[in-house]
């Protein structure tokens, strides 16, 4: 069997050996780059030749042509060492191969080789530099190099491919079209081109996206004070950045004055001259634009007498001027030293024991005390701007004590000579008095020297000399001069040798004072002085100088340790906070001179926060001592605030800490607000007066230190209604009926604006009558006798009226009526009328509401065990269908064959029962009774009509009429009760069955509530919206045409109600009559 399947296998492999060679591998197309080497494969089974064509042609191999580049390979494939393409010779083709044997040939597929070529050069780019405006649209042309196979074309932005989009794309000719070009879009932008040849690219292209100029910032309208720097902004953005020019439209640019820092236009000390329009024009390759401002310029407050420093003893009056004037004329206030910074004084006011006279140029302190002592600031200001100086008040417990300017020297003289001993004192503060005195010794006492001296060769000259003549040897001892002055005593020894052989004396002349010391600088502890010489010192006097100074509290002169050769000094070790006084002697081997004047009184710095550096406060002094502030706007935004707004004249640094808002009012009231920062430039002032005159303005600060005000914007907050209602209301009742009505006015601080009249009204029973008059009096005429109404009087400003006053009652009754009295009766016997005082009607009332109780309870038990008991009633099958009228709707008020249900009209309308039960509702709906045939069991009984509550759509004013049964004056009981339900309580009809009396108060019902399926919250209390004070009373009247005399209930709406009428007629004069 084995060898039969081999024998057949064997001639199955000898037939197929056979046949025609079978291609194995065809050749695939290839793209092959010039002079690469490339091969075409082709394998065959049973091939005895292979050959290769190309378009048809045999291919001529190396093994034909030994200068051939294709080899034909053993297994078949054509091999190419190089491909080429020229004009003779070309690679490219179509080629296919072909397999043959003894018994046939087989072609291959055919396969294309395609040299690939591409050139350099782009037949069309983009420019390199391509500029658009953001918005457009631009196309930037790529037309790629020629090649074969055709190139690839590919678009990069800053070396990223550009992928497609809605607003980006290329085009099918290779452009790249951007829409609606953004910034972003700004880029440096390549063409690549790439086939098997090889890649090109074209020149880059710079995209510039350009933006047309815009501001950030427009110049704004601005107003400023003469001489200042102004600075009118302008911020725009553009790409590429653009050129800004500023240009004056109604005159010339002040050249000089005016430079451009970045984009602002910045004019320095402006005056009114430079008032104008400006535009800033900002240009580009993209386009222009232009803003304009107008620009301000008003004058500032100027400073005609600046305030000098001044010391003054405690208890004395001190005062300090300062006059500022302009164009409008400015306000002038006085800043007091308080750390409160409202102690501002305005002209003609005073606080405390300062005050200001009524022009403010003067500001006046009596009989100041060491408290008073400190900085006082003049400050003017206006719409045109602000100015401040300042003066310093040193009150001093005393001045300096007297200096002796030349006083006694030693001396030794010979018997018989005379002798002149000097005492020249100086004393600025008081007047000083000189007095001598002897004694022979130290240890011995003193004896007073004078005109009157029993020793007629001593006397004292007009000078205060004290003069010896003949002098003996028992004049030798000691001389004293001392002044005395109320700033102290100072005294000056010298002693007296007498000897014989004593030479003569020559007399020595004194080098001249200097002049008065000036204070240059200072700090805490040290001071540094400067003077000039006398112009009498010669060169060759060589001198030098001593410094004396007095600080509070010393008793004497001291003086300072160093010497000085030149015209200035450093006094040193001095107390941080105090006050010095300093003089200068010129000194040369002569002696000392006469003092100099004394200096201006010098404090010395306190000590400050070491934070703080000395420049820095340096800085800020002089930052802040210029306008750099402007209030641009002062806006009502309420009765009671006022919205401020302000700019920085200048960029502000780091020396402006914040700014004081101040509101000053003609009386002196100051409100301050501060504010920190300077990145803030508006701030809302509250709890401003109504009907106020204000003026704002403010003032920059940094820690402690305070600068220059602001302008100032001035206006009037709008009126508000009156804060309190008039009082002492008085009512005189005349002869002819009619009644006056007055009371008394209401301050103009209460008034809060201009006060246009006054709002009566006058209520009774819930109506009322309201009346404006423009006096403070009213007359009244037709009211009711025997009624009693209730006044009430209001203030009324052009915002509206104001709280009115307590309700007084009025008795419009004969003369009999009751009335109360309250305070004093006026001089025409009219009585002043006020609430009832209610002692009576609360004893009254506890039992009543008591027993009343008590009788509901028992009441509302009885009827509790009646319901129980009895049966419901049987009614017509028409009244009972569920779906209309469910079972708690049918209400047995009256006993087994009285029942209430709903009337005909209801019962075929789609108004369930339940309405009947909310007196809410605006309708008055009335229960019907069971029709049925009389009998001897039929009981009488009523409808009860079943009242809402009034609406407020219905007119109140028509008074109604309460009949009671002797009463002649009725009396408003609601305005001091409680109000009663709005759903009234049927009657009893039992009572009424009876034939009861039903004058008097109403009798109700314990279950009248329950029988009425009104709750209490859902009864609304009917009262009057024009007065808090008076309520309408449900009262049982008979009405005019009631059949069989039955009662029902009525209101003040009912037509058979009789109708109150009152009449106001106020009088044209300005008296009352």
């Amino acid at each position: 069997m084995d060898v039969t399947v081999l024998v057949l296998m064997l001639s199955l492999v000898a037939a197929h050996q056979e046949g025609p060679p079978v291609i194995k591998e065809h050749p695939s197309s290839v793209v092959a780059r010039r002079n690469d080497p490339v091969t075409l494969n082709c394998a065959a089974a049973g091939a005895a030749r292979i050959r290769w064509f190309r378009d048809g042609e045999e291919v001529v191999t190396s093994t034909q042509d030994p200068r051939s580049h294709r080899v034909l390979l053993p297994a078949g494939s054509l091999f190419f060492l190089r491909v080429t393409t020229t004009r003779k010779d070309s690679d490219t083709g179509t080629y296919w191969c072909v397999a043959s044997n003894s018994y046939g040939a087989t072609r291959s597929h055919n396969a294309t080789l395609i040299v690939a070529t591409l050139s350099n050069d782009f037949q069309r780019q983009a420019e390199p530099i391509v500029k658009t405006c953001i918005g457009d649209s631009i196309s930037l042309p790529c037309q790629p190099p020629k090649g074969t196979p055709q190139p690839e074309l590919t678009w990069f932005r800053d070396g990223r491919q550009v992928t497609n989009s809605s607003r980006v794309s290329v085009s099918q000719a290779g452009d790249l079209v951007i829409n609606k070009v953004i910034k972003e879009d700004s880029a440096t932008y390549v063409c690549r081109v790439r086939n098997a040849a090889g890649t090109r690219e074209s020149t880059p292209t710079q995209l510039t996206a350009m933006i047309p100029p815009w501001f950030e910032e427009r110049p704004s309208n601005i107003t400023a004070p003469s001489g200042v720097v102004v600075e009118l902004a302008c911020r725009a953005q553009a790409s590429p950045t653009p050129t800004v020019t500023w240009r004056r439209l109604d005159g010339k640019m002040p050249l000089g004055r005016a430079r451009i820092d970045g984009q602002r236009l910045v004019l320095e000390q402006v005056e009114t001259v430079d008032s104008g329009v400006y535009a800033c024009e900002v240009e580009n390759e993209a386009g222009i634009a232009s803003a304009q401002a107008t620009l301000t310029i008003v004058n500032a407050p100027q400073l005609l007498q600046r305030p000098q420093d001044i010391q003054v003893m405690a208890g004395k009056n001190a005062q300090i001027s300062c006059q500022v004037e302009g164009r409008p004329q400015p306000l002038v206030m006085w800043r007091l030293p308080a750390l409160d910074r409202t102690a501002l004084l305005l002209p003609g006011l005073s606080r405390g024991h300062a005050s200001v006279s009524d022009d403010g140029y003067t500001l006046m302190i009596e009989k100041a005390s060491m408290q008073d002592s400190g900085t006082y600031h003049c400050w003017g200001v206006s719409n045109g701007g602000g100015v401040s100086v300042q003066a310093e008040l040193i009150v001093v417990p005393s001045h300096p004590p007297p200096v002796i300017g030349v006083g006694p020297q030693d001396k030794t003289v010979a018997p018989g000579s005379d002798l002149t001993l000097p005492c020249e004192v100086v004393s600025e503060a008081a007047e000083a008095t000189i007095s001598w005195s002897y004694r022979p010794a130290f240890h011995l006492p003193p004896r007073q020297l004078s005109q009157d001296t029993v020793d007629p060769w001593i006397s004292v000259l007009d000078n205060d000399a004290l003069v010896i003549k003949n002098v003996r040897l028992d004049d030798s001892g000691i001389y004293t001069c001392r002044a005395t002055a109320d700033t102290g005593t100072v005294e000056q020894a010298a002693v007296l040798r007498v000897e014989p052989d004593a030479s003569f004396i020559e007399t020595l002349q004194l080098p001249a004072p200097p002049t008065k010391p000036r204070l240059m600088s200072m700090n805490q502890t040290a001071v540094l002085l400067s003077w000039l010489p006398n112009s009498q010192v010669t060169e060759e006097w060589g001198q030098w100088y001593t410094v004396e100074y007095w600080r509070q509290g010393w008793d004497e002169w001291r003086v300072a340790d160093a010497v000085m050769m030149q015209e200035s000094c450093v006094v040193s070790h001095l107390t941080p906070g105090h006050t010095y006084t300093f003089l200068v002697r010129a000194v040369n081997n002569r002696g000392a001179s006469f003092p100099s004047p004394w200096s201006d009184p010098v404090t010395t710095e306190l000590p400050r926060d070491p934070s703080l550096a000395v420049d820095q406060v340096r800085q800020a002094h002089h930052r802040l001592s210029h306008p750099i502030i402007i209030l641009t706007d002062a806006a009502i935004t309420a009765p009671h605030s006022v919205l401020l707004t302000w700019d920085f004249l200048a960029s502000t640094d780091v020396s402006v800490e914040g700014v004081l808002v101040y509101s000053v009012t003609k009386t002196g009231t100051v409100q301050v607000a501060t504010v920190l920062g300077t990145s803030s430039s508006s701030h809302l002032m509250h709890h401003l007066s109504s009907n106020t005159h204000y003026t704002f303005f403010m003032v920059p600060f940094w820690h402690s230190i305070e600068g220059t005000p602001s302008n100032s914007q001035s206006l009037t907050t709008p009126e508000d209604v009156p804060a309190s209602a008039p009082g002492d209301v008085r009512i005189t009742v005349r002869e002819d009926s009619s009644v006056l009505i007055r009371w008394s006015h209401i301050s103009a601080e209460d008034a809060r604006g201009k006060l246009v009249g006054y709002k009566v009204t006058i209520s009774y029973n819930g109506s009322q009558t309201t009346e404006t008059v423009m006096k403070p009096w009213l007359e009244a005429r037709s009211l009711l006798p025997g009624h009693l109404y209730t006044v009430r009087v209001a203030a009324l400003t052009a915002a509206g009226p104001g709280p009115f006053s307590d309700p007084v009652l009025l008795d419009a009754g004969p003369n009999d009526a009751h009335i109360i009295h309250r305070g004093n009766v006026d001089s025409s016997g009219s009585v002043i009328y006020a609430s009832p005082q209610p002692q009576w009607l609360v004893y009254l009332l506890i039992p009543l509401v008591l027993l009343v109780f008590m009788i509901t309870l028992v009441y509302i038990r009885q009827l509790r065990k009646k319901a129980s008991s009895s049966n419901p009633p049987q009614v017509s099958t028409i009244y009972q269908d569920p779906s209309i009228y469910p079972d708690q709707n049918s209400i047995n008020m009256y006993g087994e064959n009285k029942l209430w249900h709903p009337s005909e009209s209801d019962k075929d309308s789609s108004v369930s029962s339940a309405r009947l039960f909310h007196p809410h509702k605006q309708m008055n709906e009335y229960a019907e009774p069971r029709v049925q045939e009389l009998d001897d069991s039929t009981e009488l009984y009523v409808t009860t009509a079943l009242l809402t509550p009034p609406s407020p759509n219905l007119n109140y004013n028509i008074p109604w009429q309460h009949q009671g049964d002797d009463s002649r004056v009725q009396v408003n009981w609601g305005a001091f009760l409680p109000p009663p339900p709005a759903c009234p309580p049927p009657l009893d009809l039992d009572d009424l069955a009876n034939g009861s009396n039903h004058q008097g108060p109403n009798k109700t019902s314990p279950d009248s509530q329950h029988d009425n399926n009104c709750r209490f919250e859902e009864c609304e209390r009917a009262y009057s919206d024009a007065s808090e004070h008076t309520y309408d009373v449900y009262t049982q009247v008979m009405p005019v045409e009631c059949q069989d005399g039955l009662l029902t209930f009525n209101t003040k709406l009912e037509r058979d109600c009789r109708k109150v009428k009152v009449e106001c007629h106020p009088s044209l004069s300005a008296d009352p009559p």
